[in-house]
This record gives C-alpha cells, sequence and structure tokens, in this order.
C-alpha cells in the first residue's frame, strides 16, 4: 500500500511537473512599443501606400480607423506605463500575465501625398496595394457596374526586430492568436478617383 501511494505521488509529480512546463511554454510572450511610435508608423505606411497608388481608377484612401491593443503596467519608479502589445525576437520577450489589456481606437484622414517621399514598408503598404489592385481588376472587368466605396479591415500584429525596429505583419494571425499574443485592426475607407 505504501509503495502504491509512493508511485502514485510519483505520477502527481511527474504530471504536475509536465502541465507547469505546457503552461510555461503555452504564455504569452510580448514586446511593448511607445504608443506615438506605432501611430507614427502606420501613419508612413497608409502614405506610402497611397504615393504609390498605380492605375486605373485610383482607390484613394479617405478615412483609417484603427484598433489597438495597449497594455498597462507599472513602472520601476512606481508609475504607470501605456504601451502598445506585441511581440518579438528572444530578447524582447516578456511575460504578459501580470498586465492589463486596454483598447485605442482612433480615426484618421490622410491629407495627401505630395510632398510625401515613400518609405520602406513595415507590412502594411503589400496588403493594401494587394487589396486595391484586385478592386482595380474587379472594376474594369465586365460586366459594368458602378462601385464607388469600399471598406477593408486588416488585422495585424505588431513584431519587433532584433535590430529594434519594427514590422507589421498580417501573417500567421491564428498562431500568434493562440500563443494569446495581441493583435490590432486596421479599417480603411476608400474611394474611386478616376
Amino acid at each position: 500500500m505504501i509503495i502504491q501511494n509512493i508511485i502514485k505521488l510519483i505520477y502527481c509529480f511527474i504530471f504536475l511537473g509536465l502541465t507547469i512546463n505546457l503552461f510555461v511554454v503555452g504564455m504569452a510572450f510580448s514586446a511593448e512599443f511607445e504608443i506615438d511610435e506605432i501611430i507614427t508608423a502606420i501613419k508612413q505606411e497608409i502614405q506610402t501606400a497611397n504615393a504609390t497608388e498605380s492605375g486605373s481608377p485610383n482607390f484613394e484612401i479617405e478615412t483609417v480607423d484603427v484598433v489597438l491593443a495597449v497594455v498597462s503596467t507599472e513602472t520601476e519608479q512606481g508609475g504607470l506605463a501605456m504601451k502598445i502589445a506585441g511581440f518579438g525576437g528572444d530578447v524582447q520577450y516578456e511575460a504578459l500575465t501580470p498586465k492589463s489589456f486596454h483598447v485605442l481606437s482612433f480615426s484618421f484622414q490622410p491629407t495627401g501625398t505630395s510632398g510625401f517621399s515613400p518609405e520602406a514598408s513595415l507590412g502594411l503598404v503589400e496588403p493594401i496595394k494587394k487589396v486595391k489592385s484586385s478592386l482595380r481588376r474587379a472594376y474594369n472587368s465586365p460586366p459594368s457596374f458602378k462601385m464607388e466605396t469600399f471598406t477593408v479591415t486588416l488585422q495585424f500584429a505588431i513584431e519587433k526586430r532584433m535590430d529594434g525596429g519594427i514590422n507589421f505583419t498580417i501573417i500567421e494571425l491564428e498562431d500568434l492568436k493562440a500563443r494569446r499574443i495581441a493583435t490590432h485592426r486596421l479599417t480603411l475607407h476608400m474611394k474611386i478617383i478616376k
């Protein structure tokens, strides 16, 4: 009887150890970004996508709605820190469990691209251009019909690169969500300019 109880106890410790290891592996890890850094990067991506538009008709982005996941935590000095949640390289990983999540929503209107020189894309320009290109092909393919406005919503995650820069990614979001990595939304309201 004592031997059976010892064996059961050993099995419990093994099971508990495996469960804890699986839980730790499944914990969400993140990098955090300054709010102004991400808003500036999103505005640059939209301006770059508009500035590199080609073909007829032109699909102009009128309004952009953005929804970002924000984390709050206490700083070492006891103050409050509010940052955008993302993910990053091994050095940048930080467990999300002790933090609180919030939502930052805002809208803006791009104000033209004159005088703006396109930046290297951080990952949102290509998907926006692909959607615009597909809309252009659909618009120009028979049968003819009137199309005026379009709304496209992209879901994305923010990645901190090893060099400290950022990337926006729209690929493998389900894997990131399974790891409880925060995702964000960008809704583009477009109209046709002939």
